[in-house]
C-alpha cells in the first residue's frame, strides 16, 4: 500500500524537470504493475486541482482528476483528523503534510514524496518513506518488496 504525495502526481503530469517527470512516471507505473493500492487523503484532490489549474484549463484539470480518482482510494477527513492533529503536534509539520502522513499511518502504507521536509517528518513518525528525487532506486526496491 502506497501514499503518493501530490508532488509525485504534479511531476508526472507537468514535466517541469525531465528527471523528476521520469521518476514520477516510473514509480506510478511500478505501483500499477504490482497492483498496489494507492491511498490519498481527500484533501489531495483539492491540492492537485489547485496546482494543475495554474497550467491547464478547467476541462483538462477535471479530466485528470476523474482519471486519477478511478485508481486511488480516498480517505475521508473525519477518519484521519485526530491522527493528523497528533502528527502535526508531534512533528511540527504543515497541515497538508499531516494529512498525507496520517493517511500512510492509518493504511499501513509507504509514503513517497518529492518534498524533502515531508519525508523527514514522515520518518519522525516511524513510517517508511522515500524522497524520490534522491532515493529513486530505494523507492523502486521498496515497492517491489511489497
Amino acid at each position: 500500500m502506497i501514499v503518493l504525495d501530490t508532488s509525485i502526481f504534479i511531476d508526472a503530469l507537468i514535466p517541469f524537470k525531465t528527471v523528476r517527470n521520469k521518476y514520477a512516471l516510473n514509480i506510478i507505473r511500478e505501483i500499477s504493475e504490482h497492483n498496489l493500492m494507492i491511498y490519498e487523503p481527500k484533501l489531495f484532490i483539492i491540492e492537485l486541482s489547485g496546482v494543475l489549474s495554474r497550467y491547464k484549463s478547467k476541462e483538462e484539470v477535471m479530466k485528470h482528476i476523474r482519471k486519477i480518482e478511478d485508481y486511488i482510494n480516498l480517505i475521508e477527513y473525519d477518519k484521519i483528523h485526530n491522527l493528523a492533529l497528533d502528527i502535526s503536534i508531534t512533528t511540527g509539520c504543515r497541515a497538508v503534510d499531516a494529512f498525507f502522513i496520517a493517511t500512510a499511518k492509518l493504511t499501513g502504507s509507504i509514503l513517497i514524496s518529492n518534498d524533502k521536509i515531508q519525508v523527514q517528518n514522515t520518518r519522525k513518525t516511524n513510517i517508511k518513506s522515500y524522497y524520490l528525487i534522491k532515493e529513486y532506486k530505494k523507492a523502486l526496491r521498496g515497492i517491489r518488496s511489497i
